[in-house]
């Protein structure tokens, strides 16, 4: 996994000869890992004017420098690519068709979607199956494609519909604004990718970057998409080229400020559920105490939270996930772990926590500070989960296992929250986790790592990085034998490092970091990392929820 160069292409439209040429001459300057076709590679169907160039390349007389694929755009194939195509995806060298429909993961890790064809109006007037090869999809095939949960890449013939609004960006001559259809748009929705190329009935467009409603993650910036779409091979030198480099393991950086999805629907408000399935809480009570946990996460119910999707009062919020409800904060399993369910056999759960205050970060905003004293208990209390949680780990592991704990406080995040991981003990003891994050802050160019005491809150109120990192002490760990105890047996260390105002930060700082030790990059994006069971992320989720809870029961001083 890591970095590709991506050329994309507009409609070649059977001119083979004349669009390799170039692009052979701008791959010996450029070495691209791989180039992409958008819209139609041969002409329009009885057009033989190019029928050479079409035997040339199926003969292997016009060179395709690179690894170069395509689908499906407005026309159906000439007769002899289709033949070919009956035996083999591959025309030639270098040149692989994908298919109407369907997703392709790279040897570089980068995702692609792709959905050629037009949209079928009226599906009662087909009077076939589609086959591989028919420029055609319904819209059950753009929704079959919202399994792919994700991608870098989506290709696609036609525009999503509305993809022009909130852009300023003129449309080319010819293009119409209301053009494209509703079943690219969801698909677009639903992936979210990073790039969604399309193609054009005349010069190239290439709207602002627009951001996605932000879902359930690790407090990661809402999804960007950056909209293009190329016009033929007909067009001005370069207009029907475009080409970046993608990192796969973070998303690409915006200079400009998003603007908002183009596919918003205003709709009314609706009013705001209680949470659902409360008796499910009362088992961290005791006794008469039964509603006193949830009533402190409840303290905030009349208040807007900006549909957040850590609080607990939001409609649809992640209920399964939730662990332990103490006074200030709560402890879930983390949605989309890092961790995959066998790296760490010693657990019975992923091995990667949430560790989330009930408060509402952006309410500053509207009310203000809030009192010195209130910040100080809610860390407090949040330390003494990090503890807990790091002993329950070193315990169940007899000792293999360490623990890591990250923390992004930036101006602007609605809900802070810190993540815990199990990790290798040796990792910890030998310095080597650590190490990785100097090494990572250096290369990212933040500020230096300065040390700090683990039980203290920091100076700053906001903008910093911070990281603990804890490993049993292995004596005292082997006179323990006490779980429920909160003393902690353990070697404890924190570091932390500023961050100015103007410093751009990756969110996925910490993760990204973790991922390198662990060996599982192409887990950093945690869409990439959901759990599933039997089709179902929610089952794999409460089960994982559910190890958690049992490993945690004996440790959680919430339960007491």
């Amino acid at each position: 996994m890591g970095a590709a160069k991506v050329l994309v292409v507009g409609s070649v439209q059977g001119q083979l000869r004349k669009a390799f040429e170039k692009i052979s001459k701008l791959q010996a300057k450029q070495n691209f890992t791989l180039a992409l076709v958008v819209g139609d590679l041969f002409g329009a169907e009885g057009d033989e004017s190019n029928s050479d160039d079409v035997q040339a390349l199926l003969q292997g007389h016009i060179n395709v420098p690179l690894p170069t694929y395509f689908t499906i755009g407005d026309s159906s194939f000439p007769d002899t690519v289709k033949e070919k195509l009956e035996g083999d995806n591959d025309l030639c060298p270098n040149l692989f068709y994908l298919g109407r429909k369907g997703t392709m993961t790279t040897t570089e890790g980068v995702k692609i979607v792709y959905l050629g064809g037009r949209l079928v109006t009226d599906e009662a007037s087909l009077t076939h199956k589609l086959g591989n090869c028919d420029p055609l999809y319904l819209d059950a095939d753009a929704r079959g494609l919202h399994g792919a949960h994700s991608a870098h890449i989506v290709v696609t013939n036609q525009w999503p519909a509305n993809v022009t609004n909130g852009s300023t960006v003129p449309l080319p001559e010819g293009v119409e604004s209301n053009q494209g259809t509703q079943s690219i748009s969801n698909l677009c929705q639903a992936l979210k990718p990073w790039y969604h190329f399309s193609s054009s009935t005349a010069g190239v467009w290439e709207r602002e970057p627009f951001k996605h409603h932000v879902g359930y993650d690790s407090l990661a910036e809402p999804a960007v998409t950056r909209f293009k779409s190329l016009p033929s091979v007909s067009a001005p030198t370069k207009e029907w080229m475009t080409a970046f480099a993608l990192d796969t393991s973070r998303p690409p950086p915006t200079i400009e400020p998003p603007r908002l999805s183009p596919f918003i629907r205003s709709s009314p408000p609706r009013k705001r559920q209680a949470l659902e399935d409360q008796e499910s809480y009362r088992r961290f009570g005791n006794g008469g105490q039964d509603g006193r946990h949830y009533k402190r996460a409840r303290r905030n119910q009349n208040k807007d939270p900006n549909d957040c999707f850590m609080c607990l009062n939001k409609a649809g919020a992640k209920t399964h996930l939730v662990v332990s409800l103490a006074e200030e904060s709560m402890v879930t399993a983390s949605r989309g772990p890092l961790p995959l369910p066998s790296t760490f056999p010693q657990l019975s759960f992923s091995g990667h926590v949430m560790i989330i205050p009930y408060y509402h970060a952006a309410d500053e905003l509207a009310q203000g500070k809030r009192a010195a004293e209130d910040v100080t208990n809610e860390f407090k209390e949040m330390n003494r989960f990090r503890k807990a949680l790091s002993t329950m780990i070193g315990s169940k592991s007899q000792g293999q296992l360490g623990a890591v704990c990250w923390e992004v406080n930036r101006t602007g995040i609605r809900h802070h929250h810190w993540q815990l991981m199990a990790c290798q003990a040796e990792h910890v003891r030998k310095g080597l986790v650590e190490a990785a994050f100097k090494v990572a802050r250096e290369r990212n160019e933040y500020p230096p790592f300065q040390p700090c005491d683990p039980d203290s809150e920091l100076p700053e109120r906001s903008d910093f990085f911070r990281v603990w990192t804890w490993v049993s002490d292995l004596v005292e760990m082997a006179d323990h034998t006490n779980g429920s105890s909160e003393t902690d047996f353990g070697v404890t260390k924190s570091m932390y490092f500023p961050l100015p105002n103007d410093q751009k930060f990756n969110i996925w700082f910490g993760r990204e970091v973790m991922a390198g030790l662990l060996q599982l990059e192409n887990r950093v994006n945690w869409m990439d990392a959901l759990l599933r069971k039997d089709g179902s992320e929610h089952v794999a989720e409460e089960e994982d929820a559910q190890g958690l809870r049992e490993d945690f029961e004996e440790f959680d001083f919430a339960m007491k």
